[in-house]
């Protein structure tokens, strides 16, 4: 026991030393073993398995364990893009799974954080799922699915038993939010194949036992997913105004008041911080890893009167808000742009911003994963409305990152900037629970 003490004694005065010092200590292993526990982190293993881990890397349970369909051997199922419900009790998640014939039935699971009820909901043949957004009751999900004989995409709401499904709407592409109330929200999408961000439609949609699906009457410029401010009074998108250009505006949910915040140049993606005190935006030029732009703050403390603000955040490529709103974790293209001349591979820079101070953290350098640079970060608004890279408690962030073995690494971060990147374990797709 005075061993485990004075090593802990030991971690705890290294941690002040280096806030003290702008400075990264290195991290003990018996660090991640005795600090707090917060939440959990949800990832696909390298043998395509959903997991679930704690910050330090332990208990670790298999979720997808097959056993639990009854089945004694593997079916040749794997799975990947996996999301927490809100409540932080379940997650779901998109399986494929291979037939003797080489077919390919896509379904969508869910199952508990610790790997109990493993249930297949929702399977259509038509359908194949490959995005997944809780509704805010964790009581039912929506879901982005390819469809066999029509190019556009599907959006579906299938209850957690999956007792119920509910066709919404067709378009491609498609991006939508919830509203806090579980049955209104915003649909940004065009019903014509191949039609580009800024020739498409805006609805406010109502879903129930019948869809009702209202057109906004408003032009959108080039973004991708609209937002809600927490209280659900308001939703935010881009508009795009008499000389072609773009605007942000804030309406009323009722669709009625507009107003609008800012102009924006180029294509832009924001959300809107867990407080309702400041939406975050970017806005640049498409690039081929997604969007780049330099990030900028609306104060809306008073709505009638927002405040703008820049920031020194430049380079931006996706940025996520933290719980209390009071910090932004974005990455940004690396000074050095590529990791050497022989890989020619991409570098991201992760920092954190203080947006009442205005204090930027550099925390890592990072060689991102395919799986984050062609999933995550040209659709990272959207993956900001169902999922986050921040614990519950805000003092760490989960990344993924190629290894020096060039493996794709899951890593923890502490927010502080005062101790180096942990590597949790392996795999992609990293998640942490909101609670």
């Amino acid at each position: 026991m005075k061993i485990y003490i004075k090593h802990i004694i030991m971690a705890i005065v290294a941690t002040f030393v280096a806030g003290c010092q702008g400075l990264q200590m290195p991290q003990s292993p018996l660090l991640g073993t005795f600090e707090r526990k917060t939440g959990h982190i949800v990832y696909v293993g390298m043998d395509s398995n959903i997991y679930t881990m704690n910050q330090a890397g332990q208990d670790v349970v298999m979720v997808t364990d097959q056993t639990q369909l009854g089945l004694e051997l593997p079916d040749n199922t794997t799975y990947f893009y996996p999301a927490w419900s809100p409540d932080g009790e379940k997650l779901a998640f998109v399986g494929y799974r291979r037939g003797d014939d080489r077919s390919v039935e896509v379904s969508l699971y869910t199952a508990r954080y610790d790997g109990g009820g493993l249930s297949k909901i929702f399977s259509q043949p038509d359908k194949q799922p490959f995005y997944v957004y809780w509704l805010p009751d964790s009581s039912n999900i929506s879901l982005l699915s390819g469809t066999t004989g029509d190019d556009r995409f599907v959006m579906d709401i299938v209850s957690i038993d999956g007792s119920a499904s509910q066709e919404i709407s067709r378009g491609i592409p498609f991006y939508w939010a919830w509203a806090p109330d579980g049955y209104t929200l915003i649909t940004h999408k065009s019903s014509r194949p191949g039609a580009k961000l800024g020739s498409t439609s805006l609805s406010l949609v109502k879903v129930g036992d019948t869809v009702i699906d209202t057109s906004l009457n408003i032009r959108p410029s080039l973004f991708q997913s609209p937002v809600f401010s927490p209280d659900g009074k308001y939703f935010i998108v881009g508009i795009q105004n008499s000389e072609g250009g773009g605007k942000l505006m804030l309406v009323e949910e009722s669709g009625g008041r507009k107003q609008i915040l800012n102009d924006i140049e180029g294509q832009a993606a924001f959300d809107w911080s867990r407080d309702g005190d400041r939406v975050a935006y970017i806005s640049g030029s498409p690039t081929v890893y997604g969007m780049v732009g330099e990030l900028a703050l609306i104060d809306l403390n008073d709505i009638d009167n927002p405040i703008v603000s820049e920031t020194n955040a430049n380079g931006v490529i996706a940025f996520f808000w933290n719980n209390s709103g009071d910090k932004l974790a974005y990455f940004s293209i690396g000074e050095s742009g590529i990791a050497d001349s022989v890989t020619q591979e991409f570098v991201l820079d992760l920092s954190v911003l203080d947006v009442k101070s205005g204090e930027i953290i550099s925390l890592t350098s990072l060689r991102p994963t395919d799986a984050f640079m062609t999933q995550i970060a040209p659709h990272f608004d959207q993956y900001q409305r169902s999922s986050t890279i921040w614990s519950p408690n805000d003092r760490y962030l989960v990344i993924n990152s190629i290894t020096e073995d060039n493996q794709p690494g899951i890593f923890v971060i502490d927010a502080t900037g005062s101790l180096q990147p942990r590597l949790a374990n392996y795999g992609v797709m990293p998640f942490w629970s909101r609670k």
